[in-house]
């Protein structure tokens, strides 16, 4: 009797013992744990951007999500990403008919609200649960003002009402829904630059800009202005003077790539696959592509003081084709005595220094800084090219280096992709032999020797 209590003692301390080191464990796991997302596309992981914005909280952000039960579950996996990316955020799931006060509270009348309240009081909603929402919410909320673009017009540049493969409509779209205000602006009719203007688009411009535009811009830049310009192969003399004064200078040439065949583009379609060291590109690796573009030569002596930077250049078999004549009969070779060998810079960016205005000196501001971005095409933006690969991040990435907004420079949110597994006869009947029959046929087995061992014991 003594010996069995011992035992039964025994077994109940050492129960007790790993209870205690599985509850320690537990604890431990809940504040310190990893997640891991297998699938392509890493859909089950919060993007680039999201991580940024929620590491970048200033302040602690509640969201509160309304509705029916049956989707609790899956509305608190998805936030629960939120959550595991900053401590400042947290949730809570609610259904509208059992708590109508706090519906009413956040003017919820559907099922799929989602209402975002930062601790200062400031709320913004959506109706849609995906990641790109959610974070443009969060933004919207925790950012004091929208800032705002305007993209010219009056030069036969490319026009974001037009919804055809060359308008830029699609990007008027992404930046929308990056939460920024996008308006349309012809100078002819207003006769400056608007003083709310905090970036000023310029996309593929056919006609030059007469001497009184030249000097309105160059005083928009003096004054730091942000100016992105997307310039086609095309004589723009003026424009290109006014560039020149910040250390660009461009060639009358289409680069022509012949990597692009293997993607089956035209080899008038320039790719970049790897980038420059430019906060823009950090931690970019998806392929970009510019169809029918210029390069462009960064000179870092320049009138305007300005720091030059590559964004991206395009492979080493690629070349600057001047004998555009060629081209059009469609019979391009690359020559050495006038062709200019690869890589090519087609995209850059400058920054420079102004000196504050006399009211902000007596206040002991600082020295402003310029910001500018040229790329020699604009169809990379447009609606036909925008949506491939990388060029959507590209372009909003240049976009937030230019408004200085470091947590907008990212990869932005996945979607869930449609990967199907295509099998062979061969390993359609090797799942079929190994996993309905010889698994079942193995566990049978196992179950009959462990009754046969049993009945001779």
């Amino acid at each position: 009797m003594g010996i069995k209590f011992k035992q039964g003692f025994g077994m109940v301390i050492y129960a007790a013992l790993v209870l205690s080191i599985l509850v320690v464990v537990n604890a431990i796991s809940f504040s310190h744990y990893s997640l891991f997302d297998l699938t392509g596309e890493k859909v089950y992981t919060l993007s680039g951007q999201s991580r940024k914005v929620a590491r970048s909280l200033k302040e602690n952000v509640t969201i509160y999500a309304f509705d029916k039960p049956m989707r609790f579950e899956q509305i608190k996996a998805f936030l629960d990403r939120y959550v595991y990316a900053s401590k400042k955020i947290r949730y809570e799931i609610i259904d509208p008919d059992k708590k109508p006060a706090m519906a009413k509270k956040f003017k919820v009348i559907d099922y799929g609200s989602y209402v975002v309240q930062t601790a200062s009081g400031r709320v913004e909603s959506t109706k849609k649960m995906s990641e790109e929402e959610i974070t443009n919410t969060i933004l919207k909320a925790t950012t004091a003002r929208q800032k705002k673009i305007y993209v010219l017009q009056g030069h036969e540049e490319r026009d974001i009402a037009n919804l055809k493969p060359l308008g830029w409509s699609g990007a008027k779209k992404e930046l929308e829904s990056a939460m920024y205000v996008v308006e349309p602006l012809n100078w002819f009719s207003s006769g400056k630059i608007p003083d709310d203007c905090d970036l000023l688009i310029i996309p593929g411009p056919r006609n030059d800009f007469q001497e009184g535009e030249i000097k309105r811009l160059g005083d928009y830049m003096d004054k730091g202005g942000r100016i992105m310009f997307t310039l086609d192969p095309s004589a723009l003399p003026n424009i290109e003077r006014l560039l020149g004064e910040y250390g660009f200078i461009f060639y009358d040439d289409i680069i022509l790539d012949p990597l692009s065949q293997q993607m089956g583009f035209d080899p008038m379609v320039a790719t970049i696959s790897s980038y420059e060291d430019h906060p823009i590109t950090k931690d970019f690796k998806t392929a970009t592509f510019y169809p029918v573009a210029r390069s462009l030569k960064l000179k870092s002596q320049n009138n305007k003081k300005a720091e030059l930077r590559p964004i991206g250049r395009t492979a080493k078999l690629s070349w600057s084709e001047t004998d555009l004549k060629s081209i059009e009969d469609n019979a391009p070779v690359y020559s050495k005595a006038d062709d200019i060998p690869g890589p090519r810079t087609i995209s850059a960016s400058a920054k420079w220094d102004v000196g504050p205005s006399r009211q902000a000196r007596k206040i002991g501001e600082k020295n402003r800084q310029g910001r500018m971005i040229v790329t020699g095409d604009s169809d990379f933006a447009s609606n036909s090219t925008v949506a491939l690969l990388g060029n959507r991040d590209m372009f909003l990435n240049m976009v937030a280096w230019l408004l200085d907004e470091d947590a907008r420079i990212s990869i932005r949110p996945k979607t869930r992709g449609f990967n199907p597994i295509f099998f062979t006869s061969g390993q359609l009947m090797f799942v079929f032999w190994s996993v309905v029959v010889a698994m079942p046929l193995i566990a049978a087995m196992a179950g009959v020797i462990v009754i046969i061992r049993r009945r001779k014991g």
